[in-house]
């Protein structure tokens, strides 16, 4: 039987390199109060118990984050409340795997999708996590459509099964990391970005039409927005995944395929973000440049373009809050194998 060779983690105080963003940054207005009132809002709905996790969770300024990404956002406290759950989950299926079986993490999953029924018939809750998707998403679905909801469930399993897929063998994150062309493919369905664009509706409180959401433009373009944002992440979270020996991110695998230094891999992993950029960018440019063959009036295609518009600002908002929030820069450093200490027990 081969013996498991561990590849070789990045240096501890490797720094992400600039990263070229052309759209200004915003912050809503009322960003002010919107990370204690977060903080409330996890506390009494039971997704944060410890004091270990209470700190780390107000530190990292989620309610900063959502701040950024939805500037102009109606209903900030609601996608506010949205993205903390989703970091929370995210934390919880990513770092706090080790704890319990495959398949009990994947009944949690399970549990998770039942909430969200499109035709909003709410079912029995089993924990904090269960309750508190339920109530999100009881407060959001019923203000949109059907095809809305379909689109967001979707994109919400996609989101929970990827991201449990690197951790269905134990050994899995340990290993050399996956080529890049089928990172590319499984980076966009655990980024959480397509969900999150499906928020900006909810923000707004205005869909887009139907007849453009649905179209392979407007796909090409928040594609190239997720690839973005979610590249973006691994370049400033390579010290956390350095701190889980995790090789699952995007200097990992470009460093696999091409050789060379984390030095080298990480401007490769800037250069691509810059070309990315350009081509969101580019395809933003091309669905305005056909509009007519859509047939919507103007009110109509204001929406669309708006969309677009809080496309770049999300990548934008999106940087600017990992230049600023410690998640990154303060990392809690783990025995191998060991869960870190803001990992909450109770949620699972």
């Amino acid at each position: 039987m081969a013996t498991r060779t561990a590849p070789e983690l990045p240096p501890f105080t490797l720094e992400c390199p600039p990263i070229w963003c052309p759209v200004p940054a915003r912050t809503h207005p009322q960003a002010d109060g919107i990370d204690d009132h977060l903080l409330d809002w996890v506390k009494r709905t039971d997704l944060i118990r410890s004091r270990a996790a209470a700190e780390r969770f107000h530190a990292a300024g989620f309610g900063e984050f959502a701040a950024r990404v939805y500037p102009r956002a109606t209903r900030l406290h609601l996608v506010a409340e949205w993205q903390a759950f989703n970091w929370i989950v995210d934390d919880r299926l990513d770092e706090g795997y080790l704890e319990g079986t495959y398949q009990e993490r994947e009944d949690v999953v399970r549990d998770l999708v039942a909430q969200l029924p499109l035709d909003l018939r709410a079912p029995r809750a089993s924990g904090p996590l269960t309750a508190a998707l339920s109530d999100l998403w009881q407060r959001t679905a019923s203000q949109h459509s059907w095809a809305w909801r379909e689109r967001f469930a979707t994109h919400y399993v996609d989101f929970l099964a990827f991201t449990l897929l690197p951790h269905s063998d134990p050994e899995k994150s340990q290993e050399s990391p996956s080529d890049v062309t089928a990172f590319v493919r499984r980076r966009r369905l655990n980024s959480g970005c397509e969900m999150s664009f499906d928020l900006i509706e909810t923000a707004n409180a205005r869909e887009v039409p139907a007849s453009v959401a649905r179209s392979d433009a407007y796909r090409a373009v928040r594609l190239a927005a997720n690839d973005v944002i979610s590249w973006t992440n691994d370049m400033f979270s390579i010290r956390k995944e350095n701190a889980r020996g995790d090789q699952d991110h995007l200097a990992a695998v470009l460093r696999n395929d091409t050789g060379g230094t984390w030095e080298e891999a990480l401007t490769h992993a800037s250069d691509l973000v810059e070309a990315l950029t350009r081509d969101f960018l580019e395809a933003a440019a091309d669905l305005r440049a056909v509009r007519g063959v859509y047939g919507l009036d103007e009110d109509a295609w204001t929406l669309v373009d708006e969309s677009l518009t809080d496309l770049g600002e999300w990548i934008a908002g999106s940087l600017s809050w990992h230049r600023w929030s410690p998640r990154y820069r303060d990392v809690e450093t783990t025995e191998a194998g060991a869960v870190p200490t803001y990992i909450e027990r109770h949620l699972v």
